[in-house]
């Protein structure tokens, strides 16, 4: 049987806030709160001991920067969050968008980021 790949085009910002302490954190209340928020669609991707990444849909960086210091209260409030004067936004980065036939040739956006297609 033949392997099947898609890829889909999702217009979304890479948001990394750094400088918070993060235990116990339930973070389908923390996306709850941040969509309420932004009015938008947020998923956390990654979280570490001082860190959380998530993907915002729909936002560019310029909106998710301009409520920076909003973004941060509202992370302050959430259950397994506590934020330090060091709380800032690290990196907030619109993916971009790339032509199929040129997949191949771009580097990988991240270590762990690796292209697979079938017969490649």
């Amino acid at each position: 049987m033949d392997k099947e790949q898609v890829i889909v085009h999702v217009d979304k910002t890479v948001l990394k806030i750094h400088g918070i302490q993060v235990k116990g954190l339930n973070a389908q209340t923390l996306e709850e709160m941040l969509s309420r928020r932004l009015q938008s669609t947020v998923r956390v991707i990654g979280v570490t001991g001082n860190s959380i990444d998530m993907d915002v849909y729909g936002m560019d960086e310029e909106s998710i920067l301009k409520d920076e210091s909003g973004i941060i209260r509202a992370l302050s409030l959430s259950d397994g969050i506590t934020a330090t004067e060091l709380t800032k936004i690290a990196c907030a980065k619109k993916i971009v968008s790339v032509d199929f036939d040129r997949i191949l040739e771009l580097p990988a956006g991240c270590a762990k980021e690796r292209w697979h297609f079938a017969g490649k």
